[in-house]
């Protein structure tokens, strides 16, 4: 070996030595210097002091501090090493013995009770758990623990690390929320946010629901501040994170359940865009006219019961705009009021005016409900009462007034009805009969006008004949509405009874391409309609155990929650009569009997009389009909017949209860389609009215011949549900001249009625402890 390689050799081996040394006189020095810190005292006198011997003094010292701390450093290292023997020993006699941990040591280092996700408890206990099974159990025996739990799953593949073993058995063993979710939860619930959910004009229509209570209903439960954003249409939804997720989950869901179908109406004619949505807030459902096909309707729903409800209503709408729009209207003025605009033949003529019409009940929903008007007489400053006086006049039974059409032409009413008849296909077995509806001519606004106003659209007081060539010069249309006189309103109804009616159209050939919302024209005649009607009358099941307030005379889905109606026994304990009780009983079903059913066929015509001097105007109906026995009865009838027959006994074969039937929209008889016009149930009563200079209700004899039976009825349209009140007087025989005077007598009695007056209450003075 050369000479350098040897010198490098040595160098190597004295400067290892000498890292050496000094790293044991560190170790060493530490206590020494320590010791030497504790034995001074202030106050000695043999301090240190600068010179030879306290150098020798403390290098001395420094001496016996390097050959004491090697000493030290192996007493201890001896004492480690010996305790790591003992563990070892026990570890391996253990290994030895073969035992391993159980599932039943694993679940000793669960808590008995977990902390909840949202509490501040909750990551602590989860770390300190973590620790104490790393800490307590190795690797391998982590991922047996999963594997015999889980099986072989992804948690138990062998290149994960110890702790993530751990974490897979607090999370997929134990269950307990990830560290990642828990705090995910916590922003969901504090952090707010904005978001925007895109929607279309029919999924917004559905979305909102009548008056929006939909919508409001899903800003409460999942408390949330919704808006809406017009262009582009969406909903701006601001809220917590947790609850924009799951509001948006359940909107995707909705939109998924909408049901869409292009559907024909009966007639190719377009359906006016306000009753479009009148149509839709019944029915639940957005309608929209298709632009480039008239008569055909676009419809969106939530359901097939929504998308079926549009249908039957747009329907009926359509054929109904058509009926009415050609019904003549005549106008009675009595004698001495000035007739003509031009006329001049008393003294003070009567002025009359358009007054707001707000009923007490929602009107046909085939009517513009923005603004409508009633043509009233106005009244006098030295008169005390503006309404006609029959027994001045003579009313309609004396002759005296006038009767003037649309072009202010004087007619005669009696001869116009039997018009109606003529060249009609009459047989043998037909009946005519005329009916007279009490109720209220109202003008309303055109249908593009929908916002909503009190201000007649004529304003101020005007001679009737100025008023009439108003309404035939501008877009106006007259409607009656059927109501009940106001002394009958107070009434209580006797005799009642209940009805479920159906009533079918024939749909005619001739269709105009367009809805005119103007009066017939003076010259065309009188449009007579095919008819088709049933009705089944309910019949109060006979029981001893039938007591007070156990009886409703309604289907199960006819009843209203305000009407408390139930009946009693009378005093000889065999008529029935309606009395109404705070709290009904369990009310017991009606029965559908087969001679309740009857079902006929016919033409009619309507002719409206409005009469502004008085309270109420006038509908007539002429109707020739004939009953059709059981074998003449269109199928489709005598099928919804045993459906409801089913329905009301609640057998129908089945284990579930039957369904309330729909009857059809459109039927086929005799080489006719007809339409349904009316689904209705109908509560019926007949009222006594006899007059003895004003007109009264009370202390009437039945008996009497100069008395008024008037058949009141309260309809509920099972279609759009609503209710309307009819007043009807028939004349059974209208070539008889008593039959038609006393006929016309009951036109002026009930249109004339006025309210009752209210007696005196008698009144004391009350004693203070009466008042207390």
């Amino acid at each position: 070996m050369s000479l350098p390689l040897l010198r490098h050799a040595r160098l190597c081996q004295l400067a290892t030595t000498r890292r050496a040394a000094s790293r044991t006189r560190c170790y060493s020095a530490s206590p020494a210097h320590a010791q030497l810190r504790r034995e001074p005292e202030p106050g000695d006198d043999d301090a240190p002091v600068a010179g030879p011997s306290s150098a020798q003094h403390e290098a001395s010292t420094a001496t016996d501090s390097v050959q004491s701390g090697p000493t030290l450093a192996k007493h201890s290292s001896s004492d480690s090493a010996e305790t790591f023997s003992r563990v070892q020993t026990y570890l391996a006699s253990i290994n030895a013995s073969g035992l391993q941990p159980t599932l039943e040591d694993l679940e000793r280092c669960r808590p008995s009770r977990r902390p909840s996700p949202h509490s501040p408890q909750y990551v602590d206990t989860y770390n300190e758990l973590l620790n104490t099974l790393s800490r307590s159990f190795t690797k391998e025996q982590l991922r047996q623990f999963l594997v015999q739990s889980l099986g072989t799953s992804r948690h138990c593949r062998t290149h994960r690390r110890k702790i993530e073993y751990a974490e897979s058995i607090i999370e997929q063993m134990w269950e307990w929320p990830t560290l990642k979710d828990v705090e995910k939860a916590k922003r969901d619930r504090t952090e707010i946010a904005t978001k925007m959910l895109p929607v279309t004009a029919s999924e917004l229509f559905l979305i909102l629901g009548r008056d929006g209570s939909d919508l409001l209903r899903l800003s409460k439960d999942y408390d949330v501040h919704i808006s809406l954003r017009r262009k582009p249409m969406a909903l701006r939804v601001e809220g917590t994170q947790g609850a924009l997720r799951d509001l948006t989950e359940h909107i995707l869901q909705l939109k998924q359940g909408f049901v869409e179908e292009l559907y024909d109406l009966p007639s190719p004619v377009a359906i006016p865009q306000d009753m479009v949505q009148r149509i839709s807030r019944l029915a639940s459902a957005y309608l929209e006219n298709v632009p480039t096909t008239p008569g055909k309707l676009r419809i969106v729903a939530k359901d097939d019961q929504g998308l079926s409800s549009a249908k039957r209503l747009a329907s009926r709408a359509i054929h109904e705009i058509q009926e009415t729009a050609y019904t003549p209207l005549l106008t009675y003025l009595p004698a001495g009021a000035a007739s003509l605009a031009t006329e001049q033949v008393v003294m003070y003529p009567h002025k009359y005016a358009l007054y707001p019409y707000l009923s007490p009940r929602p009107l046909p929903f085939t009517m513009n409900t923005s603004g409508t008007f009633r043509l009233r007489r106005v009244g006098e400053w030295l008169s005390t009462d503006v309404r006609e006086d029959i027994r001045n006049t003579g009313g309609l039974a004396k002759g005296n007034g006038h009767f003037l059409n649309v072009s202010e032409e004087e007619t005669n009413l009696r001869a116009i009805l039997f018009q109606t008849m003529e060249g009609a296909e009459l047989t043998n077995e037909s009946r005519t009969v005329i009916k007279a509806s009490m109720g209220h001519m109202l003008l309303t606004r055109p249908s593009g006008e929908a916002r909503a106003t009190l201000v007649p659209p004529l304003a101020g007081e005007h001679p009737f004949g100025k008023i009439r060539q108003w309404i035939a010069q501008n877009p106006v249309k007259m409607t009656f509405v059927s109501d009940l006189p106001l002394p009958l309103l107070s009434t209580s109804p006797t005799y009642q009874s209940v009805k479920h009616r159906l009533v079918y159209h024939a749909l005619g050939s001739d269709v105009d391409e367009g809805l005119q919302d103007t009066p017939a024209s003076p010259s065309s005649p009188i449009r007579r309609r095919k008819v088709l009607s049933l009705e089944a009358t309910l019949v109060e099941p006979s029981s001893t155990e039938s007591t007070r307030g156990e009886s409703v005379h309604a289907l199960p889905s006819q009843i209203d929650p305000n009407d408390e109606l139930s009946f009693k026994e009378d005093e000889d304990g065999t008529q029935p009569l309606p009395t109404y009780t705070s709290r009904p009983a369990e009310p017991s079903v009606p029965i559908l009997d087969a001679s309740g059913v009857h079902c006929w066929t016919g033409v009619e015509a309507d002719l409206n009389l409005m009469i502004p001097d008085r309270p109420m105007d006038l509908q007539f109906t002429v109707r020739s009909s004939t009953v059709l026995p059981d074998s003449r009865q269109p199928a489709e009838l005598q099928q919804y017949v045993a459906q409801l027959r089913a329905y009301l006994q609640g057998t129908d074969g089945a284990a579930e209860a039957p369904e309330h039937p729909s009857p059809p929209l459109l039927i086929e008889y005799a080489g006719e389609r007809y339409i349904l016009h009316m689904h209705s149930s109908v509560r019926q009563s007949e009222e006594v009215v006899a007059d003895s200079g004003l007109p009264n209700v009370e202390d009437t004899d039945p008996t009497s011949s100069d008395a008024t039976r008037a058949l009141c009825e309260s309809t509920l349209d099972l279609e759009s549900n609503q209710k309307s009140t009819h007043c009807v007087v028939t004349c059974e025989d209208a070539a008889s001249e008593e039959a038609w005077n006393q006929f016309l007598r009951d036109c002026d009695r009930l249109s004339t009625m006025r309210a009752q007056a209210k007696k005196p209450v008698a009144t004391s003075f009350l004693d203070l402890d009466d008042i207390q």
